[in-house]
């Protein structure tokens, strides 16, 4: 279900290392849910699900650096460990000892492995539209993401490969005009993807876990997401018939009444 506008609360900056970090904060209260996005993406992938979460829970979005409005040289790592140390850190800056974190799409495995890397800092997990262990019909599209992160650091390559890069974007639905930044790092961390980490990780996590996932995602098929289901630690599964990748706006209030649920047990 929606709910009946979405929230779209003024970009704060925040300094990590040193470097701005843009991100909305809504809600109050001790209980913090972070939203992570996936890439392409930003803290708007999460503007229905606001009004669920506040005034319950403080819900704080951030725009990853590379994406939205922070810059690519905050952090430009597309590590899956790299990046979960950044957001301890930034976690440090929030002052925020410990969150539910709900990951979107690739802000999913990050998600985890934040929860898997540093345990005390993550009370629950909310794996949305999430990838699983098994490589998913996005990814086996572009079987050579490796070799593409790799061309997309050589500058005449770059160039080159500027403009299939966009319209490959563009042609899957994502929004136009992106940054050209911004799809050269979606492409290097999707060149990160590590399945068996990803199990790895799912092994060691213990904290309540949501899965939400809709069966007419075109990106992730219905059996990796329930092989996720299965493989997650206990917590809500909520699977939706329709409502495709960005299954958090169309089922906002199941998944945010599921992430309070999380958050302030």
């Amino acid at each position: 279900m929606l709910p009946t506008a979405p929230s779209d609360p003024a970009l704060r900056e925040l300094r990590v290392d040193g470097r701005p970090v843009m991100y909305t904060s809504e809600g109050r209260g001790e209980h913090v849910v972070l939203g992570i996005h996936g890439c392409p993406g930003s803290v708007r992938d999460f503007r229905w699900m606001g009004p669920c979460l506040a005034p319950d829970v403080r819900f704080v979005r951030v725009d990853l650096p590379g994406f939205g409005q922070t810059p690519l040289r905050s952090f430009p790592d597309p590590s899956f460990g790299g990046r979960a140390d950044f957001l301890v850190r930034l976690l440090d800056a929030l002052e925020v000892d410990r969150a539910t974190v709900a990951g979107h799409s690739a802000g999913g495995p990050l998600a985890l492995e934040l929860a898997a890397a540093h345990p005390s800092r993550v009370k629950a997990l909310g794996l949305i539209a999430a990838p699983g262990v098994t490589p998913h019909r996005a990814v086996r599209k572009y079987a050579r993401r490796k070799w593409w992160s790799r061309a997309l650091r050589v500058p005449i390559l770059m160039q080159i490969l500027g403009i299939p890069l966009r319209n490959g974007f563009e042609s899957s639905g994502f929004p136009k005009g992106l940054p050209a930044y911004t799809l050269r790092q979606s492409i290097h961390i999707v060149a990160q993807f590590d399945f068996e980490r990803t199990r790895r990780n799912l092994a060691k996590v213990a904290c309540p876990t949501l899965v939400a996932w809709a069966q007419d995602d075109r990106f992730i098929e219905d059996s990796i997401s329930r092989e996720l289901a299965e493989l997650a630690p206990d917590g809500p599964r909520l699977v939706f018939a329709e409502g495709g990748h960005y299954v958090q706006k169309h089922g906002a209030v199941e998944i945010g009444a599921a992430l309070i649920e999380l958050a302030r047990a």
